[in-house]
C-alpha cells in the first residue's frame, strides 16, 4: 500500500544507499546524460541555452528512474535469489512493488510533459525510449531474455538519447555518425566483454542470453581491440569532414590507446589469466574510455 509521496521519495533514495548499487545507477545516468549532452552540443555547434540544458537533463533523469523503477518492479521475484540484486529496494522490502510501478509511472510522464515543453521531435524520441524500456523487462516480451536483445537494447537506449539531445536544439546532423559508430561498437562489442562478462551468473539466473555467454574471453578481447582500431582510425580520418575540432580525435586516440596496452597483452596471456583482477581492471579501463570519448565528441562540436 503506497503511504504518501514522501515515503516514495524515501523509497526511492534506497535505489542509492548501497554503494555497488548506487554507483551503477550513477553511472548509468552519467553516461545517458554524456550522450545525450554529445546531441545536444553536435547540433548547437555551441553552447546551447541553458534552459534547453537543464530540461534536456530533467528528461533523462526521468527516464532513467522510469525505466530502473519499472525493471525492479517486473524482476523483483527473481532478484530476490541473486546475491548482486537481493538488496534492491523491490526485493529487500524497503519498497513495494506497487510503490516501484507508482514511482515508473511519475518518472514517464515527468518525461513525457518536460521533453513536450522542447518540441514534439524531442517528445518522440522519449516515447520510443520508454517503449524499449517497457518491452525489455516487462513480461511477454521481455527482451532482455531474448538472445543479443540485452546488449542490443543498451545500444539503442544510448543512441536514442543522443538523438533526443540532437533534436532539442534542432536537426539531427551527419556529425552524428561518428559518436553513433563508438556507440554501436561500444554497446554491442566492448560492453558485452567485461561488463556482461563479470554478470554472467546473474545474466544466466535472470534468463539473459548474452554474447558474453557464447564466445570465451579471447574471441571477446579479440573483437574488443578490432572495435577499438575501427573507433581509432574512423574518427581520425573523419573528423574534419564533419566539422569537429583537434580535441575530438586527441581525446579517442588517448582512451583508445590506453585501453589497447591494457588489451594487447591479455591477447597473448593464457586465458585463466584474463579474469579476477585483470578483468575488474579492465572494467575501470572500459569506463574511463567510455566517458573519454564522448567528451571528445562534445568539445570537438564546440567552435575554437
Amino acid at each position: 500500500m503506497i503511504k504518501s509521496p514522501i515515503k516514495l521519495l524515501s523509497a526511492w533514495s534506497t535505489f542509492f544507499t548501497y554503494p555497488n548499487l548506487g554507483d551503477s545507477r550513477l553511472r548509468t545516468l552519467l553516461y545517458f546524460s554524456l550522450f545525450m549532452f554529445t546531441g545536444l552540443f553536435s547540433t548547437s555547434r555551441g553552447i546551447p541555452p541553458l534552459i534547453i540544458i537543464l530540461k534536456a537533463f530533467g528528461t533523462t533523469v526521468s527516464i532513467i528512474v522510469f525505466v530502473y523503477a519499472l525493471g525492479d518492479a517486473m524482476d523483483a521475484d527473481m532478484d530476490k535469489f541473486n546475491p548482486r540484486k537481493s538488496q534492491r529496494p523491490v526485493p529487500s522490502g524497503r519498497m513495494t512493488r506497487d510503490e516501484a510501478l507508482l514511482l515508473s509511472a511519475l518518472g514517464g510522464v515527468l518525461s513525457i510533459a518536460i521533453s513536450l515543453t522542447i518540441n514534439l521531435w524531442a517528445m518522440t524520441i522519449i516515447l520510443a525510449s520508454m517503449g524499449l524500456g517497457f518491452s525489455y523487462s516487462v513480461p511477454p516480451i521481455r527482451l532482455k531474455r531474448r538472445f543479443l536483445m540485452k546488449e542490443t537494447t543498451l545500444t539503442t537506449g544510448l543512441i536514442l538519447s543522443m538523438l533526443f539531445g540532437s533534436t532539442a536544439v534542432g536537426k539531427i546532423p551527419g556529425s552524428i555518425f561518428l559518436p553513433g559508430l563508438f556507440l554501436t561498437i561500444v554497446g554491442l562489442i566492448l560492453y558485452p566483454s567485461f561488463l556482461d562478462a563479470e554478470d554472467i551468473q546473474a545474466d544466466s539466473m535472470g534468463g539473459c542470453k548474452t554474447l558474453a555467454m557464447i564466445l570465451n574471453q579471447r574471441r571477446r578481447l579479440e573483437l574488443s581491440t578490432f572495435g577499438l582500431l575501427v573507433i581509432m582510425v574512423t574518427t581520425t580520418l573523419t573528423y574534419g569532414y564533419f566539422g569537429l575540432n583537434m580535441i575530438c580525435p586527441i581525446l579517442t586516440v588517448f582512451a583508445s590507446l590506453m585501453f589497447l596496452r591494457y588489451l594487447f597483452p591479455l591477447l597473448i596471456a593464457p586465458e585463466e589469466e584474463c579474469k579476477g583482477e585483470i578483468l575488474k581492471r579492465g572494467i575501470s579501463i572500459f569506463r574511463t574510455f567510455v566517458f573519454l570519448v564522448p567528451l571528445g565528441f562534445i568539445l570537438g562540436s564546440l567552435q575554437l
